[in-house]
């Protein structure tokens, strides 16, 4: 995973500067449009959020089977503390063995972390998530985006990301088309009120495809 951890990133890793830091850039409502437009998720959906960070998107959605992986464990405790009998939440990666504990899910969720990974790595998570999603269920992905005519300061702050590998819309598209039958990308231009500055996000809806996968779970 191609990420900058170094110097003044390091503090990212303290749960309180990580959402202090999600909160000037994206806010409540911010999470609050992530969960009504896109992930949509129903009363008892199975929700498979990778690299959740402190799961503060779990606030938005209803009662849900929520099971979230975060490798960061200070995370992974601050989202136990604040969301309790909630979800189930799980410090490492997601991996095969991990893919091996759980039913299907309905939705899976990837929050920011595609532009983390290179390209092997990405086509082997979005591998794991085709294998981890029934048949006809959604992933929603969320990352940093290059576009033509991008604010300047803002293509700025996004190459000063953590992540190193932040993509053009097609680049995503590429990455998810592999695994998935249909792929819809939406741009999300966000104003900042803090920092008086457009973003740009892209949002990627797959579609799992309709043949149920021959996997061995428990």
């Amino acid at each position: 995973m191609a990420e900058r951890t170094a110097g003044l990133y390091s503090f990212l890793s303290m749960p309180k500067i990580y959402n202090a830091v999600q909160r000037i850039f994206s806010g409540r409502s911010g999470r609050r449009d992530i969960v009504g437009r896109f992930i949509r998720p129903r009363p008892g959906d199975r929700i498979l959020d990778i690299c959740s960070g402190t799961s503060e998107i779990l606030a938005f959605m209803p009662d849900v089977d929520y099971v979230g992986y975060e490798p960061n464990p200070k995370y992974v405790e601050y989202a136990r503390e604040r969301f309790a009998d909630r979800g189930k939440f799980f410090a490492g990666y997601f991996n095969e063995q991990e893919l091996a504990r759980h039913a299907p899910f309905d939705i899976g969720v990837l929050t920011g972390v595609l532009h983390h990974l290179n390209s092997v790595e990405a086509a082997r998570l979005l591998g794991l998530l085709r294998a981890a999603i029934k048949p006809g269920g959604r992933l929603m992905t969320l990352d940093n985006v290059f576009i033509e005519n991008q604010n300047p300061i803002a293509r700025k702050l996004i190459e000063w990301d953590r992540g190193k590998n932040v993509r053009t819309v097609e680049g995503y598209r590429a990455l998810a088309a592999v695994h998935f039958r249909t792929v819809n990308g939406t741009i999300v231009h966000k104003k900042n009120a803090a920092l008086h500055l457009v973003y740009h996000g892209v949002f990627i809806a797959c579609i799992q495809r309709l043949q149920a996968l021959r996997i061995s779970r428990p």
